[in-house]
This record gives C-alpha cells, structure tokens and sequence, in this order.
C-alpha cells in the first residue's frame, strides 16, 4: 500500500547531538520523486517544489530519489517554537518498507537538504531520524554503488559509466513472475543482476563458462510494457533502405541514431531496435533497443543514453507493492 499523502511527525529541537524535551508537530506530504521518466499513479513531486530538493534530483541521477517530504513545521505540541524554526530539529518518518527499491541498504539512504542520523526497520517500515534546520521539501535517496565482480570486466569493457551511468544498486536476484512480472527472487534463483543508471546488466550463474553468462537485461521491454509485464518490439514495419534495416525485430535504424549505436558497440551493447523514432518531449526524438534508450535532440542533433535504470526500479517496487509474486522455488535441487 502506498504511504498516505499527507500526515503529522512528531519533530524534536536538537542542538549538540541530543534532542530536547521540547516538541512539535509537522505535517508532511509525500510525493513521488522516483524517476522522471515515469507516469506513476501516485502523486509527484510538484515542478514548483524546493530548489534544494530539485538539485538534490538533478545531482542524483545516477542515485536513487525514492521519496519526496514537504515538511511544514507548526508550534502545535507542547512546542516553544512560534511560525519559524530557530534552531536544527530531529524527525521521524517512517514509510512502507515496500516503497525502498531492491538492492538498496539502510546504510545507503540520505536525506537532503537535512542529515540523517538514523535508519532503521521497525514493523515492515523504514523510519529515519534526521536533523533539519526550516521547513522544506526533503528528498530521500541513495547514493551509487561499485559494479560487482561479476558483471565489472563486462562494465568496463563496453563503456562503463559513459555507457551504463553509475551503478544504482548492490547485485541481487530477480526472475519472471507466474503473472508475467519481473520481481525479485530468492537469493540463489534467477538472474543475478544490477541496476545502473542507464540500463540493467545480468549474470546467468547457470551458464558460467560459456561466454554467455554475463548478458544485459531487457531493460526495455518491461519498462514499455503494461503493468510491468515483458512488451516485445512494437510491429515490424518496411524496410525504408535508409540507414539499417534489422530483420530480427522488423525496425530501421538510420542517421544520428545510427552513427550513436555504432559508436556504442552496436548490437551486443544496446540489442536490437524496438522501436522505429518516436517523438518524445518537445524538441526531442527517443529511439529504444533492447538494452537501452538513446534520445535525439532535434536542434543540436545530439544523441543521449537516457537514465532508464530508475524507471526499472519504481517498476520493480511497483510490481511488489502490487503483490506480484516469485515463481516457485525449484525442485530440481538448483
């Protein structure tokens, strides 16, 4: 279940590391700052919000902005402290631990523009304690994450961080659902994988030895796809002679889109086309492959590797707050 959209935390004074026996209440609204890219249902965080919290989003884009605050301090409690804020105050909130995205630890959450002191479980929540000196949208984050062994010679090999974005998680395991949702697994079962800011690379445990045990995730297609479901390519469409014309999934590929694949690694990087150009915000054009999501500016003629890893996130969380449920576990000893 989603956090409620507003609510009352109880707010402490705190000055040299401890807290007073003063309080007060603040009432705080929740808004979603997952990602961007994203239309989720819930509420978002507002264009006109905080410039801090807006840096904190812009400087976190290969981080993980999970949950937005408004905090507005009234002296409704037992409080001293009338309209305005004079000293630094400690917090508490708590949220559905559903709502904190896989392979992220309590020891990666931040706070900012405030400090957390503390986070910790308490009954199927996440609560943190942070200090604050005046109200604000507050936005709660990760930071980045070192590419795990297994996927790193992969990483470096095909670009790296000017490819793939910073690492937005610690490895962990996912699999496709009865439903036809991709959600976390059982540690041991399924792909391992990690999430960076751009995409999504997976290791196949099974196929160790192969050479192909290490193969980046669809990312794509669950990303396009409805309710978190797999979405394969849209309809193949004619052979335009421009450019590249790939059969496999039926799309063109020509231009500044073309040029920017081959400078990438082509195929084995970014798969195959999708999708033919679609028009996206005002000004720009996005084509998507398997891998990853490239937009064109139309002005410039620029090509960008769009951030889709914190779209796969929020859909990841989505789909557990949604209920979707691991496969089976095996039977066959695995």
């Amino acid at each position: 279940m989603p956090p409620p959209a507003e609510f009352t935390v109880l707010v402490r004074p705190y000055s040299g590391g401890a807290e007073t026996a003063d309080r007060l209440r603040a009432s705080v609204r929740l808004l979603d700052v997952s990602t961007r890219e994203s239309s989720p249902s819930h509420q978002r965080l507002p264009a006109d919000t905080s410039s801090a919290a807006n840096r904190f989003i812009d400087a976190t884009m290969g981080g993980q902005p999970m949950i937005g605050l408004q905090v507005s301090v009234g002296a409704t409690g037992r409080g001293t402290l009338a309209e305005s804020l004079t000293r630094a105050q400690l917090a508490r909130l708590c949220f559905p631990a559903s709502a904190k995205p896989p392979g992220v630890g309590l020891e990666s959450l931040v706070v900012d523009p405030g400090r957390l002191v503390k986070a910790h479980l308490v009954h199927g929540a996440v609560c943190l304690e942070f200090v604050f000196k005046e109200p604000d949208t507050f936005v709660v984050g990760t930071g980045t994450k070192p590419v795990v062994p297994e996927l790193a010679s992969f990483y470096a090999s095909t670009g790296g961080e000017s490819t793939w974005g910073p690492c937005l998680t610690h490895g962990f395991f996912a699999e496709v659902g009865p439903a036809g949702t991709i959600v976390e697994a059982s540690t041991g079962f399924g792909v391992y994988i990690q999430v960076c800011a751009n995409g999504v690379l997976g290791y196949h445990p099974e196929l160790a030895g192969t050479g192909y045990e290490i193969q980046p995730v669809l990312a794509t297609h669950w990303i396009r796809g409805e309710n978190g479901r797999f979405a394969g390519p849209d309809p193949p469409v004619a052979n335009t002679a421009e450019g590249r014309y790939f059969p496999q999934t039926g799309h063109n590929l020509s231009g500044a889109f073309l040029t920017k694949f081959l400078v990438l690694g082509g195929v084995d990087v970014l798969g195959f086309p999708i999708t033919e150009p679609l028009a996206a915000a005002p000004g720009f054009t996005d084509q998507y492959f398997q891998h990853l999501k490239l937009r064109l500016d139309d002005a410039t003629g620029d090509v960008t590797i769009r951030p889709i890893g914190r779209e796969f996130m929020a859909m990841l969380v989505a789909n557990r707050q949604a209920g979707a449920e691991s496969p089976p576990m095996p039977t066959d000893g695995r």
